[in-house]
């Protein structure tokens, strides 16, 4: 959730206003292929990341609340009824799809795969309905049938689908399903039958025997499971497994030696004891294990979870503090890093040694690689939906890669969506990221519910500059003056300044989206005093690809310049003095 404004953001900010000056641009020849390996605190080669060009993806009609990867198939779950090609409208070239389907990982192919989840109707309460659900506001009716976690099991030849459902094509499948993996239509499994479990399951991890399960629900098979419960991985009983958590559980996630099982939710006791947040348990008995980080605050919850062999790693939401991610030893409980971005974080994924997630991030400020306050209080607010970040180490640092969504549909009230977090799920296949959620725009263009990223793709051209400004500042000379562009995979990028078809200048300068209100100059000298000159500029990322030409600005050579300054307004005041710029900037 969004978090109030607080001093030190304001501080931030009025600096960051202070230094926003302009500043001169250094001559360079064209920027070389970036590599993340060679800047400080990157990512090692092995696991470059990923471009912020999304690539042509399937979209559904909903939200995806869950995402995973098993066999080279891509699984995908919500609340949705129909999936559509890429570039497809809303309402076109629909297929129908209800809350699950998959794809090719390779192609991004849709899959046969195709069943019905049904759950019963309900009339509204005095509490307004969950709006995740499929909800009737004009007959005050809604059904729950949404999936929210799919996971595979270790060996790859199943996966378990969780949600609110109680039928799968007419079968009774109270809250857990599952299906052989399969290219097919796979069948639901008939041997898997669990049975008994009276609310929500929001949480899965699936482990060699057992499919473990958490949520609001208080029984599972006919016996008194608060919250937490684990199912025979064959035939969906319920084994001996007892662990109990006041409130629900969110988020599961066994450690790689599948010794711990860490849970994590909106709780304040695990088994009894005062345990907010996050703890473990024994998978064999639930009984609770040593946990020493109790440094969730009592504003804040556990989102999602993942694990390597290194930590369990997991996003938060926060209200009004902490509300990103961290990394946590699951033998021990011994913090590794977090970090202290603001956003609520409801979605990770690995791919090699960077943490990828999804939120709505809006202040990274004190996160090596981060960003300061873009949101709160300002007149423009705009979020970081997707980050990525190290793994290795005692602190962690943001990777320069910020494509983003937006939070969902804007013509929905914000009380009948979920939120407008945009992110929802992630997954690595090996090759790409895959992005679900409520979003219906990538990179502001439109892409609904599921989007991709891949480390093969072009990197995403730097913005279009804005008109330059020009103005005559001498007899035979012209300064032409631009605002900075963005580029969400290049922090720099050498802008090019031609005047007419001839490139009369280039230099490196920050691509950063937060620094886009500097300003660059270039003085062009020796012209012929009465001629017309025409200027553009461009900018071209590290990788060599180039924005767009920015519209021309025109002035004749002595004579006042012909294109009136779109910034006449006092921009001249934020730029430094004109002593303080090298020659190579004209002045």
């Amino acid at each position: 959730m969004r978090p109030p404004s607080n001093p030190r953001a304001r501080r931030v900010l009025a600096a960051l206003a202070l230094v926003a000056a302009a500043i001169g641009l250094v001559p360079a020849t064209p920027a070389t292929a970036a590599d993340p390996a060679s800047t400080p605190g990157a990512a090692t080669a092995s696991t470059k990341v990923f471009t912020a060009d999304a690539q042509p993806t399937w979209q559904t009609n909903g939200t995806v609340w869950a995402v995973t990867y098993v066999r080279g198939v891509i699984y995908i779950g919500g609340n949705f009824s129909t999936v559509r090609p890429p570039g497809a409208a809303p309402g076109t070239r629909e297929v129908a799809r209800d809350n699950l389907a998959a794809f090719d990982a390779n192609t991004g192919d849709l899959l046969p795969l195709s069943h019905r989840f049904t759950s019963p109707r309900h009339t509204f309460s005095d509490s307004k309905p969950d709006v995740s659900c499929d909800v009737d506001w004009d007959s005050q009716l809604y059904s729950c049938d949404t999936i929210y976690r799919i996971k595979a099991s270790p060996d790859g030849s199943s996966i378990y689908v969780a949600g609110d459902f109680t039928h799968v094509d007419g079968q009774s499948r109270t809250k857990i399903a599952a299906f052989p993996v399969s290219r097919a239509n796979s069948p639901l499994d008939a041997r898997f039958v669990p049975a008994g479990i009276n609310g929500r399951v929001r949480a899965l991890a699936v482990g060699r025997s057992a499919v473990f399960a958490g949520g609001v629900f208080t029984q599972a098979g006919g016996a008194s499971r608060t919250r937490l419960a684990a199912l025979n991985r064959t035939n969906g009983a319920v084994t001996s497994f007892n662990a109990s958590a006041d409130a629900e559980v969110i988020a599961l996630s066994l450690s790689s030696d599948q010794t711990r099982l860490v849970v994590g939710g909106n709780f304040n006791t695990l088994n009894g004891v005062a345990q907010h947040a996050l703890g473990a348990v024994n998978p064999s008995t639930g009984r609770s294990t040593a946990w020493a980080w109790r440094g969730v605050p009592r504003t804040s919850y556990i989102t999602d979870m993942v694990a390597d062999g290194n930590a369990v790693y997991m996003t938060a939401n926060g209200e009004g503090t902490w509300d990103g991610r961290a990394a946590v030893d699951p033998s021990t409980g011994v913090l590794k890093w977090f970090d202290s971005c603001l956003g609520a974080s409801w979605a990770v994924a690995l791919h090699g040694d960077l943490l990828y997630s999804g939120s709505h991030a809006h202040n990274c400020n004190d996160t090596d690689g981060g960003f300061p306050e873009q949101a709160t209080d300002l007149p423009e607010p705009r979020y970081y939906r997707l980050l990525a970040q190290t793994t290795r180490g005692s602190s962690t640092t943001i990777q320069y890669w910020f494509p983003s969504t937006n939070g969902g549909d804007p013509n929905i009230p914000a009380t009948r969506s979920v939120s407008k977090l945009g992110p929802r799920a992630l997954a690595s296949d090996g090759r790409s990221i895959w992005v679900g959620g409520q979003f219906t725009t990538v990179n502001n263009k439109p892409q609904q519910g599921l989007t991709r990223f891949t480390l093969t793709a072009k990197s995403i051209a730097p913005s279009t500059p804005a008109a330059p400004t020009v103005q005559n500042s001498g007899g035979n000379q012209v300064t032409v003056t631009w605002r900075g562009v963005e580029d969400l995979d290049d922090p720099m990028v050498t802008y090019q300044v031609y005047r007419g078809s001839t490139l009369v200048y280039r230099g490196q300068a920050s691509a950063k989206p937060w620094e886009t209100k500097k300003t660059y100059s270039f003085t062009d000298r020796g012209l012929a005093a009465g001629t017309s000159v025409r200027y553009t500029v461009r900018a071209v990322d590290g990788r060599g690809t180039a924005g767009a030409f920015s519209p021309a600005a025109t002035a004749t050579v002595g004579r006042s310049a012909e294109e009136p300054d779109p910034w006449s307004d006092g921009w001249e005041n934020d730029r430094e003095p004109w002593s303080d710029w090298g020659p190579w900037g004209g002045w």
